[in-house]
């Protein structure tokens, strides 16, 4: 009993230790201002608790609102505050990684707690906790909430205390409102629940209605969303304020909707199947590009990005740098052989992470960004088996001492010296100069319109948080709608300046043709064509380097033969 004790203690404090280093890495590594994509939006929204994107996450912007105060009102600290969120929820999520590890695990001696460890770094150290840990997204919060939920429920099925159904019935309510992928732990907590042939006990419909409640008690946060959309602020998109306008905001809408078959169901992208189906068409076609796109391109490089890494390197180096997923598959095959039941628990947490939610998702190709951080659950499960490797390896005496000790710390050492470089962003004042300087690139009293996240979520950051350039009025064209923008263009040309972002410019720059000008970062819509050819001197586009290429086929569906009738209407007040 003693001896159970003092390894107990010894695990305890093992998983806070790598709590802190967890920390202290993001930390070190954190963004300093906002990045690419949803976090200038992330930021914004959650500092004047505004209504973001659909399907929302009240949780995490309150949470994200709570840190933002600590930056003691200077709004230049708001962002690293926001930042940090992610980088505390990663650390903490290392901690629970390492117990979830030894709870699963089917070796008990110090040897193999320790060898734990490895699992636990693997995990720190990988391409896509790293990136999602440094910066202002969901993603790393809501594996905390996926990690905790797991570890509490293997909890429960040793201690059977009946309270931590009621925590984990909460959290599952609350991870809901960082990310519905908290959701995709259900198959584990439901395996779990039913080995233990819970549904035979006394007094089961009043507990699964105590859960019931505290998983409804968990979601109340989604109340914030009617509210404030009804105070109608500057980001308020899908405007929720109405039981209407909140259903359609829940699920999600405006968004398209992927069936699950068939898998080339984009009609856009019939050019780029031929890249991947090898020019196969029904049922075989579908095969083929599901097996060589969705799963190849869209999973497995993830993985790989992962475990083994994105460069070639030469074989005797391909070795130490393969180790971690090596490692993790004798994981798998030992957990397998000696403790199945625990085996499977981790195979759906793999599977449902992984290649399920990868066939649910039906990828179109090709996606704007890389995805693979809706896939980090699946790379937690494969860090679970490389903790279970480590421990099968120490415990099997067969490796000398010293060359077990160089093994196991490659494995994450590896990972920590490819990926240090790459995800090392304090300095990093990228995104926020590019975004000031589209602001800067504007006369006093614009109207700029905007088409993506990334030539307007920035922004959004820059004016509501920072407080630059407020007398520019953005419009971001997705969310105003094609046509209005168009009449909001008419209205406005005469009056006082009006600019397209970059983006922007891409899609509609034929429709304005001859009346254009590149200012900087921006191109300025001119009711005349004089001066349209006119290129401010020392001032180019930086943007063409990190843009993804626009097809024809996506320039005809975006811009509509209605839409170039409505231009060709009121063609006038150019002249």
């Amino acid at each position: 009993m003693r001896r159970y004790l003092q390894q107990s203690r010894r695990e305890l404090v093992t998983g806070w230790v790598l709590a802190a280093f967890g920390t202290l890495v993001y930390l070190l590594t954190l963004d300093c201002s906002a990045s690419w994509w949803d976090c200038g939006e992330f930021i914004a929204t959650g500092y004047l608790l505004q209504v973001g994107h659909p399907p929302g996450a009240p949780v995490y912007q309150l949470l994200s609102h709570c840190f933002m105060l600590l930056s003691g009102g200077n709004p230049m600290l708001v962002a690293p505050m926001s930042n940090a969120l992610s980088a505390i929820a990663g650390g903490l999520t290392v901690m629970f990684l390492y117990w979830t590890i030894r709870l699963l695990s089917p070796f008990t001696s110090g040897r193999a707690s320790w060898a734990a460890v490895v699992g636990a770094l693997c995990y720190l150290f990988c391409d896509t906790a790293w990136f999602s840990a440094t910066e202002s997204e969901v993603y790393s919060l809501a594996m905390l909430f996926c990690a905790v939920t797991a570890w509490l429920m293997l909890r429960w099925e040793r201690k059977g205390d009946d309270r931590r159904l009621l925590l984990i019935a909460l959290l599952v309510g609350l991870g809901a409102g960082v990310h519905l992928m908290t959701l995709l732990t259900l198959p584990v907590l439901l395996l779990i629940f039913i080995r233990n042939k819970a549904w035979r006990r006394k007094g089961l419909l009043k507990l699964l209605s105590t859960c019931l409640f505290f998983f409804l008690l968990g979601i109340t946060p989604y109340a914030i969303i009617p509210i404030r959309a009804a105070a109608n602020p500057p980001i308020n998109e899908g405007n929720p304020s109405t039981v209407e306008n909140f259903e359609r905001y829940i699920r999600r809408e405006q968004y398209t909707k992927a069936p699950l078959y068939p898998r080339m169901w984009r009609e856009k992208d019939t050019a780029n199947y031929e890249d991947w189906n090898f020019s196969l068409d029904g049922v075989v076609g579908n095969a083929v590009y599901c097996f060589n796109y969705q799963l190849g391109y869209m999973y497995f490089r993830y993985l790989m990005y992962n475990y083994i890494g994105r460069m070639n390197l030469k074989w005797s180096i391909i070795v130490v740098f393969v180790l971690p997923v090596l490692i993790g598959l004798w994981g798998l095959l030992q957990h397998r052989h000696r403790k199945r039941s625990n085996y499977w628990i981790v195979m759906l947490l793999f599977l449902f992470g992984g290649i399920v939610l990868n066939l649910y998702l039906n990828h179109p190709c090709y996606e704007p960004r890389e995805r693979d951080y809706v896939y980090v659950l699946s790379f937690y499960a494969i860090a679970i088996w490389i903790g279970i490797g480590a421990e099968s390896l120490a415990e099997s005496g067969r490796i000398k001492q010293w060359l077990l000790v160089i093994l196991l710390t490659l494995a994450p050492l590896s990972e920590a010296l490819g990926n240090w470089s790459d995800h090392d962003r304090h300095r990093s004042h990228t995104v926020h100069d590019i975004s000031l300087n589209h602001l800067q690139s504007c006369d006093h009293g614009a109207m700029l319109f905007s088409l993506g996240d990334n030539d307007t979520f920035p922004l959004w950051y820059l004016q509501q948080v920072e407080g630059r350039r407020t007398d520019i009025e953005l419009h971001n064209i997705n969310m105003t709608g094609v046509h209005a923008s168009i009449y909001l263009m008419k209205e406005n040309i005469d009056q006082r300046p009006v600019y397209l972002t970059h983006y922007a410019y891409r899609r509609f720059g034929k429709i304005f043709e001859g009346h254009l000008r590149c200012e900087g970062f921006c191109w300025r819509l001119l009711p005349t064509t004089e001066g349209a050819d006119d290129i401010i001197p020392l001032q180019r586009h930086i943007a063409d380097s990190i843009q993804w290429n626009i097809t024809e086929n996506e320039y005809i569906d975006f811009v509509s033969e209605d839409m170039l009738k409505i231009w060709a209407e009121n063609t006038a007040i150019l002249q």
